[in-house]
């Protein structure tokens, strides 16, 4: 195998013969973004967990409150009163 032959099998693999000079890739430019701490509302993930059970908490109230409240009869159901 000549030497041009084996330089193109090696640029071909590699995709190219110079090597890159890129120290970023596009995702990790997005994740700068988010985790950069520049701009935004910071919140820590303690706080949002405590938030979210008591929004839980609260629909779960609610959906015993609505049942032991009786609610009201279900849409096209019949009155059998007399």
């Amino acid at each position: 195998m000549s030497e041009a032959a084996k330089a193109a099998a090696i640029k071909r693999s590699t995709g190219s013969s110079k090597p890159s000079t890129k120290s970023t890739t596009g995702s990790s430019k997005v994740s700068e973004k988010y985790y950069s701490g520049e701009s935004g509302i910071k919140v820590q993930p303690k706080s949002v967990l405590i938030i979210s059970l008591v929004y839980m908490g609260i629909v779960l109230l609610l959906h015993i409150f609505s049942k032991l409240r009786g609610g009201s009869a279900p849409t096209g159901a019949t009155s059998t009163d007399q």
